[in-house]
């Protein structure tokens, strides 16, 4: 099945009408060139604070334009409280959109302006949600998060498998090593890092046996995390082929295809397509 477009969910304009209308082809339509140029000022206005809060954390930079950061900074989360109103009010399900994905990043966006103190951590942590503003404002992010949609189960499961591994090990290694290891903690953290393959070396075991627990994390850890891999490779490219639309049935299908697999109907092709095809 091809990715469902937010469009069609929180966005659609076929039953809307009057400014609610105009206001949803703004906010909503990603595809037409009033969503384009919504999209694309947004995203400079998004980038321009994120480098500004990343410009804030240098001291010469705090210690001499700190009051003109903060009110910058305010006047940005003004602009995405009034963004969020906006797309509550244009949306066709408005609490469809309020608890998706994209509708609780836009609400976690705009609460440091309802919390107190710019030295509060919290702030801090939640204008990061501006970095993920950035990646979804992409069409294809947004596409390839939707994608993965169907196979977070899966995801969730072998992530946790590692997890259990790591904790399994991690305990293990620290009862046969408690000379290397402090704690389980400091175990569990060199069993993770060892299943990762990324191996920072803080922490190396010295005993045959601890040597032997870490080749077994080592081999088993390249089978997880090849697993994640193959499930994204496969989501990805389903998305990919199936980025297009059957001129006759409507159905999913590659743009590569010259005539649809599923009704056999002769698709519209680009010149380069058509030119290798026939093999001039």
């Amino acid at each position: 099945m091809p990715p469902k477009d937010i469009s069609t969910t929180m966005g659609h304009e076929g039953d809307l009408s009057g400014f609610r209308k105009l206001l949803n082809s703004f906010l909503f339509d990603m595809h037409g060139p009033r969503g384009k140029i919504t999209n694309a000022i947004l995203l400079i206005i998004i980038m321009l604070a994120v480098m500004v809060t990343m410009l804030g954390t240098i001291d010469t930079v705090r210690a001499q334009w700190s009051q003109q950061i903060s009110i910058f900074e305010h006047a940005v989360l003004i602009v995405f409280a009034f963004e969020y109103i906006c797309r509550i009010y244009a949306a066709r399900n408005r609490w469809h959109y309020i608890r998706s994905f994209y509708g609780i990043i836009d609400l976690v966006t705009v609460l440091p302006l309802f919390i107190a103190g710019d030295s509060f951590v919290l702030v801090r942590l939640l204008r990061l949600a501006r970095v993920i503003r950035v990646a979804i404002s992409f069409p294809v992010v947004r596409a390839l998060f939707i994608s993965l949609k169907g196979s977070v189960h899966l995801l969730m499961g072998v992530l946790g498998t590692i997890g259990l591994i790591s904790v399994l090990v991690g305990n293990a290694v620290y009862i046969l090593e408690p000379q290397t290891f402090s704690d389980a903690f400091e175990g569990t953290w060199w069993s993770l890092v060892t299943m990762s393959t990324v191996g920072y070396g803080d922490f190396v075991p010295k005993t045959p046996i601890g040597k032997t627990l870490a080749a077994s994390l080592i081999m088993s850890g390249i089978c997880m995390f090849a697993m994640v891999t193959a499930v994204i490779s496969v989501k990805v490219g389903r998305m990919v082929n199936h980025m297009n639309k059957c001129m006759s049935c409507k159905r999913g299908l590659s743009p590569d295809y010259a005539f649809c697999p599923h009704c056999a109907a002769a698709q519209k092709q680009p010149p380069e397509t058509i030119e290798t095809i026939s093999g001039s």
